[in-house]
């Protein structure tokens, strides 16, 4: 089965910014540089947000010297919560791509980017601008996409509305984002079967936090919908600690290759250095010698 521009996202930034320690930075540029030979499209790396409240992600321009792109193809990209720090990504020449977390949920603009649901297109414009002036590629993250635990409103007209907003103010990439595992495969396949005919000029992709035991029914309703743009992290750890609920691993990207291997869809990653990768660093921790 052809691929059909498959595009595959690894996201140390997510399975880092979590953990109960922070990773010294010639660590994390190591294992990026890692990565970067394994054939990724993308590698969402860090974020340039405030270090108090993410101290994990402090010091991402000081990573970002220290990768080597000279032997990949694979594009960097950088979370920013606001208009300060895209401008601050964006002086890295080594920086290809913004990431802005969006929500439809107001409770979570709050806890996550100190933002609101009156604010955020005003900030969400302003970060396009200033990604097109500096020649850098703009990824929006809409969070809350396939549910809401805080009471906020949700639908799937409310999904709908807000990729219609985005794709009008010139978006070209949104990643529907399930921050703490209320997808259901049901859910995801009638998001996409709704959006994906919409916007065929659009990449909507899919950021999922999952289960062991749930994951594939999400990825192959996502597919079979038609869903060609996946993030994954590898052995499945992380997830964001401003929900205010427990952390839920990310998709594991081991599992993702999984999938693809028994639909038999053609992908262009090196799953032996990936697996190399995943038994070496394990899941990051402090005090292991063949870990971060």
């Amino acid at each position: 089965m052809s691929n059909e521009q498959l595009k595959i996202t690894e996201s140390p930034r997510d399975a880092q910014q979590g953990l109960p320690f922070t990773i010294p930075v010639e660590t994390r540029a190591a294992y990026i540089n890692e990565l970067m030979l394994a054939g990724f499209d993308v590698i969402d790396f860090g974020s340039f947000v405030s270090t108090k409240a993410v101290p994990q992600m402090a010091h991402s321009d000081e990573v970002l010297k220290l990768i080597d792109k000279s032997k990949s193809a694979t594009q960097l990209l950088a979370i920013v919560g606001n208009t300060r720090g895209a401008e601050e990504a964006c002086t890295s020449a080594q920086l290809d791509i913004i990431g802005f977390p969006y929500s439809i949920s107001n409770t979570f603009l709050e806890r996550n980017i100190n933002s609101s649901i009156a604010k955020v297109d005003e900030t969400a414009a302003a970060i396009g601008k200033i990604c097109s002036n500096q020649q850098k590629a703009y990824r929006v993250f809409v969070s809350m996409a396939f549910g809401n635990p805080y009471g906020d409103s949700w639908n799937i007209a409310l999904v709908k509305d807000c990729v219609e907003k985005l794709a009008s103010s010139g978006v070209q990439t949104i990643t529907l984002s399930d921050t703490i595992g209320l997808a259901t495969a049901t859910s995801i396949r009638e998001i996409f079967e709704t959006l994906m005919p919409l916007y065929p000029g659009i990449e909507i992709g899919l950021h999922i936090h999952t289960q062991q035991h749930n994951w594939r029914e999400k990825i192959d309703a996502a597919w079979k919908a038609g869903c060609r743009s996946y993030d994954g992290v590898i052995n499945g750890i992380g997830g964001c600690p401003m929900t205010g609920y427990e952390l839920l691993g990310n998709l594991n990207t081991l599992d993702l290759l999984s999938y693809l291997e028994e639909e038999h869809i053609a992908h262009h990653l090196d799953e032996a250095l990936i697996k190399d990768i995943a038994f070496r660093y394990g899941t990051f921790s402090n005090n292991d010698n063949h870990s971060i």
